[in-house]
């Protein structure tokens, strides 16, 4: 008869050793043999590198997949306190790193992996781990094939500081050349305390090393013992044969058992049978058969242990007095005995078997072929006579666990609890997520899609992404490098997936667009297949350890760790189908008839549902529910997409009717998803660790998972109910709207947690060390290094620094993590993810694209509206930021009294911004106006200084009012300037206060236009009270000009200006400068008109007589003052100032005209001579 299946009570929950930051793996190659004289050229220092890139399959076995792994707890030393070590490499590498849930909050994150490359591979079942009470510190022994004992003493800093191993690896790596190591092969290495070891040999025998407390693995005293004497030590030793003694010890308890002051060491031999060494006497204290079974000579050899068993004999004990040996026999079907050990005469022990008339044959998963390859019991520390036993199951890179908790009594009572009281894991399902499925009308391409899917956090790891990539690209005939050429990983994902398919004519003669995108969507599905093949391999068991602390199990895998917690009130329903819970039958009766109804409906009406949904959740409604569940019904045609076969299928689940769907059933089950409403807040004493900010994201992962899954289901029976049942003659009359309303609440948290467990993003990490790292000291002293950046998820990002697993009294870290996953998920869970504050965290950390694609979670309130606005501007969205600034102007400009006006930034808005918030409407809009100013997007500086200015009280004569509208006046200003609206820059320097703001600013709209060639618009503008500051400065121009040919004409403009404004003799004045100019620059005697006779001068005398012309015949004359010029005898006469008249310019343009004339007739004057004289 087969066994009842097991209760699921457990939650996997997968964890990847992926850093979250690059350079966390300290490379480090340890010494061959320990040197008694310190060398100069000792061990190089150690390097921070990545793990290469597998090429191949095999290559990703040997570097990711370890042959070994586990997780010791140290027992006197909290931070770090659990360590994972792995074998790596075909044994020549051993990884160690710390795991720990939480750390202290006053020490950095222990999150280094150190990576010890041995001279020689490390022998199979020849690691051990202890630590010290005196000492702070990680002891690991290593046995290599060269017959070295490895000490390696690891202080906490080498898993926090890349500096702290940069010295010479001698100091803490010491090695032992064993005499016994010489003529002996160890099988299994233990260590029975800090500086005690024992290892058992292929002959059968055991040695003993010990070293005095706080040695450092250079000297050990051995101690020889053998079942059989001295002899069979002598025989040992000529030993020839490389088969294992059947007394082979296969499996050694430790630590070291204490009874009454004497040392035990319990092993299980490959003969069957278990042996206890009393240490102090040298000699056995106890040896029987592992099931106490009596055989006879013939029967014994039949039973034999395969030397792969390791976990075979546990002991357990609290007290001096006894001890709990629990131990397990792999022949057969697999049987426990549990042992109460006491003491007996002469040293030797007593074991007593607790359940004589019991035989305990663990339950296996399945009817297939399984293996027990680790277990482990935890006894109740208040009842004695309470046991928890977890078996860990394997089947090739399968595993399961189960628990069994039963109690000591009578056997009946036993036996029952043995045959069906096992409580199993249910496995994870983030992994057995669907594949993809293109849709007819979709947005999104495929390729994205596949992208997003493939690269989600917790699906695959990097590791695992670049070894498929690169066996997919050697399928196709690529070379080794060509999926390594440079690019990202996504980049290089889409270039091997495209140069698999190309883009043929259908038969038409048109390019074939839909038979592409079917080919490259097949590569893609057989890329992933190839990914999840590698990743099966990844998840094969290795050992089962169970944290003191709380009591937690972990599974550790080839190539990762598994933390099983409980599970949820839901998932004890949803994982164990036809044996639920008592009492929530009514429950679960709809939850799975909703579930296969869903599952029956065509893909595209689901695709349809969710892109509906999204509306309805983050639209504000603007129909009652009832209204928008019969809107929802006909945009996702029910009508026609549901059949009366699924109908049938769905009533029949419901039991045949549907007067079991009820109000009180679906609110009981909506509850199940928010079970911690009654749970007090969890008081965080101790921060996560970088593992335990894992744990808890993976697992929200999941759970979030199930919850979009369960609401979906939900909602489609809902309305299906609402529109269809609930009106008809089958109509149940129950309020439907009630339960739609928490489904868009649900849904809506959900949707905002799983996005942010979901996207990831690269944040600084704070330097909590000074650095002495050789890696940094190379570098120059004048460029700092790059910060150190960590990728994890917003989620991780924003709420990390809020979570804590501390235990209270009697409670497991099993049932904590799933209480803290169900708060995060839960619609009104007390770690609150305010939509505005995550886009405030996001736009401080320069991710302007994920804050606006955050937007549909955003709120509707003022502030949200706000930041917003702050996400689209730093997007380059300024019209559309500017519709959001305006709309949440009021809210901004005054305090509600009501909410308050203490707005949670994550630290992006700083104290100045802050300020200006909820301090009016001018305050707010110049807040908007360095906004736009800061973003060099002068337009909207324009229109919202304006709205500044329009708010503000004209007679405020305040200090600060004052400021604000002058610092408004000058914004508006330059924004004018810089958009080239002389006009309005023009129009506001007459409301500057400031007289020297006012002249400066003067100066530069003066400069602007006539550099963008404005100048005749500057002659057009009134500048009234101004003139006289203009015609100033533009004088000071014309002063300043060293070539009037070139650069910007400011005679010319001057002069104008003055013509403009009646000022001809003025006009006239700086026009005979100009000409004077000229006619020293050497320029002046270009030809410019056809006729020969114009030039620069020419046209310059015009313009100076059209001047004076307009001014009295009287006053036509202005003052110059001569150039100064070089005589006869070569020096330069003093200027005189004289009066010129119009007829002396006249008479002075005539003389020009022929001075010209003459050169074209080619009559030039006579060398030296002062005067034009012309032959």
């Amino acid at each position: 008869m087969d066994s009842p299946n097991p209760f699921y009570a457990y939650k996997e929950t997968r964890l990847d050793l992926e850093p979250a930051t690059q350079g966390s793996t300290v490379l480090i190659r340890l010494p061959s043999s320990a040197s008694t004289i310190p060398s100069r050229t000792a061990q190089k220092r150690s390097e921070i590198a990545e793990v290469p890139i597998a090429e191949d399959e095999i290559a990703f076995r040997r570097s990711h997949l370890a042959s070994a792994a586990s997780i010791h707890h140290r027992s006197h030393y909290k931070s770090p306190r659990s360590f994972l070590w792995r074998v790596l490499e075909d044994g020549k590498v051993l990884s160690v790193r710390a795991v720990d849930v939480s750390r202290p909050s006053n020490s950095a994150d222990a999150n280094l992996t150190l990576r010890l490359t041995f001279p020689s591979p490390i022998l199979p079942g020849c690691i051990a781990l202890s630590d010290s009470r005196d000492h702070d510190i990680l002891s690991i022994f290593v046995i290599a094939e060269n017959k070295n004992l490895y000490t390696l003493t690891l202080r906490p800093d080498y898993f926090r500081k890349p500096s702290s191993t940069e010295g010479n690896v001698d100091d803490w790596c010491k090695t032992y050349s064993s005499t016994a190591l010489s003529f002996k092969t160890p099988h299994r290495l233990a260590a029975l305390g800090a500086d005690q070891l024992l290892f058992s040999a292929q002959d059968g025998s055991l040695v003993r090393l010990d070293r005095n407390s706080g040695g450092d693995g250079t000297v050990w005293k051995e101690t020889h013992h053998s079942a059989g004497g001295w002899t069979q030590g002598l025989r040992s030793m000529i030993r020839t044969s490389r088969a294992l003694e059947l007394s082979t010890a296969t499996s050694i308890a430790a630590p070291v058992a204490i009874i009454e002051g004497v040392s035990y060491a319990f092993t299980v031999c490959l003969d069957h049978r278990l042996r206890i060494w009393n240490l102090a006497a040298g000699r056995t204290a106890y040896n029987g058969d592992i099931l106490n079974q009596q055989l006879d000579m013939h029967d014994e050899g039949k039973k034999v242990i395969d030397s792969s068993q390791s976990q075979l004999v546990k002991v357990y004990g609290d007290n001096d007095e006894s001890a709990l040996c629990v131990t397990f026999s792999p022949l057969g079907t697999g049987q426990f005995k549990f042992w109460n050990v006491t003491p007996a005469e002469a040293g030797n022990l007593e074991l007593l078997d607790l359940f004589p008339d019991n035989t305990l044959i663990p339950q296996t998963p399945t009817s297939e072929i399984w293996t027990l390859a680790d277990f482990s019991v935890v006894l109740d520390r208040s009842n004695a006579n309470n046991f928890t036993l977890w078996a860990l199951w394997k089947n090739n890179v399968t595993y399961r666990l189960h628990k069994l908790e039963f109690q000591s009594g009578s056997a009946a009572r036993v036996r029952d609890a043995w045959g069906g009281s096992w409580e199993a894991m249910a496995t994870e399902t983030l992994r057995e997520t669907p594949l993809l499925s293109a849709f007819p009308g979709g947005s999104a391409d495929m390729t994205d899609k596949w992208l997003d899917f493939i690269l989600s956090p917790g699906k695959f790891n990097r590791a695992t992404i670049e070894a498929g990539l690169a066996i997919y690209a050697h399928g196709l005939g690529s070379s080794k490098d060509a999926a390594r050429k440079s690019g990202s990983l996504p980049e290089r994902m889409c270039a091997t997936i495209a140069s698999t398919v190309s883009l043929g004519r259908a038969s038409d003669g048109n390019m074939d667009y839909e038979q592409f995108r079917s080919a490259t969507n097949d590569q893609w599905r057989k890329f992933y297949r190839l990914l999840l093949e590698l990743d099966k391999q990844r998840g094969e068991a290795m050992s089962l350890v169970i944290d003191p602390q709380g009591d937690m199990p972990w599974v550790v895998l080839a190539d990762g760790i598994t933390a099983i917690r409980e599970c949820s009130g839901l998932e004890r329903i949803w994982h164990n189908n036809g044996m639920v819970p008592a009492g929530t039958e009514h429950v679960a009766r709809p939850l799975f008839a909703a579930a296969s109804f869903r599952d029956s409906l065509p893909d595209h009406f689901i695709h349809t549902c969710k892109t509906m949904l999204q509306e309805e959740i983050f639209q504000e409604p603007s129909l009652t529910d009832p209204a928008r569940m019969r809107a929802f019904y006909d945009k996702c045609d029910f009508s026609n997409q549901i059949g009366d076969e699924e109908y049938s299928q769905l009533v029949s689940g419901l039991g045949g009717n549907f007067k079991g769907v009820t109000l009180h059933v679906f609110q009981a089950l909506l509850n199940l998803m928010n079970d911690s409403e009654d749970s007090d807040k969890r008081a965080q004493v101790l921060p996560l660790a970088e593992f335990g900010n894992k744990l808890v994201l993976k697992g929200v992962q999941e759970t979030t998972e199930l919850h979009r899954n369960v609401c979906l289901d939900t909602l489609i029976l809902v309305v299906l109910l609402e529109v269809e049942i609930n009106h008809g003659e089958e109509g149940i009359q129950f309020e439907t709207a009630t339960v739609f309303s928490r489904l868009m609440l649900m849904l809506a948290r959900l949707e905002l947690v799983n996005w942010l467990a979901t996207t990831q993003i690269s944040l600084p990490i704070k330097k909590l060390e000074r650095s002495n790292s050789i890696t940094e000291k190379a570098m120059s002293p004048t460029r700092k290094p790059p910060p150190k950046m960590e990728t994890l998820t917003v989620l991780e990002g924003v709420l990390r620094h809020l979570f804590g697993l501390d235990l209270r009294r009697d409670e497991t870290m099993s049932s904590v993590v799933t209480e803290l996953i169900i708060q995060i998920c839960a619609p009104d869970s007390e770690y609150e993810a305010i939509p505005a504050v995550i886009q405030c965290f996001l736009l401080k950390h320069d991710r302007a694209d994920l804050a606006t694609e955050f937007s549909r979670f955003a709120g509707h309130d003022a502030f949200s509206t706000y930041i917003q606005g702050r996400a689209c501007l730093v997007a380059n969205d300024a019209l559309t930021a500017s519709i959001l600034f305006k709309k949440a102007a009021f809210g901004m400009a005054y305090p509600d009294p009501k909410k308050g006006t203490d707005y949670r930034s994550a630290g992006y808005l700083d104290e100045i911004e802050r300020n200006l918030l909820n301090a009016g409407l001018p305050e707010y809009y110049s807040h908007i106006v360095a906004l736009y100013d800061r973003e060099k997007i002068y337009s909207f500086v324009i229109d919202f200084a304006r709205l500044s200015l329009q708010f503000m009280k004209a007679k405020d004569q305040d200090v600060q009012a004052v400021m604000l509208r002058r610092e408004m006046h000058s914004r508006f200003f330059n924004a004018a300037l810089q958009t080239a609206r002389f006009d309005l820059a023009h129009s506001t320097l007459a409301l500057f206060t400031d007289n020297a703001l006012q002249y400066s600013s003067l100066r530069t709209l003066i400069t602007k236009m006539c550099e963008s060639s404005y100048a005749s618009q500057l002659t057009e503008l009134p500048f009234i009270s101004l003139q006289d500051s203009v015609d100033e400065i533009l004088a000071q121009k014309c002063q300043s000009i060293v070539d009037v040919t070139v650069g910007v004409p400011y005679h010319k403009i001057l002069y104008a200006w003055r013509i403009k404004r009646g000022d001809f003799r003025g006009a006239a004045t700086i026009s005979l400068e100009r000409l004077q100019r000229l006619q020293q620059s050497g320029d002046g005697d270009k030809v410019i008109g056809e006729d020969g006779l114009e030039t620069p001068v020419t046209k310059q005398y015009l313009a100076l007589i059209n001047a004076l012309i307009c001014v009295e015949p009287k006053q036509a004359w202005i003052l110059s003052e001569e150039p100064s010029r070089k005589g006869s005898t070569g020096k330069s006469t003093q200027p005189k100032r004289k009066v010129v008249t119009l007829d002396d310019l006249r008479r002075a343009y005539q003389d020009e005209l022929d001075r010209i004339a003459a050169i074209q007739n080619n009559q030039f004057a006579f060398a030296g001579g002062d005067e034009m004289d012309v032959l």
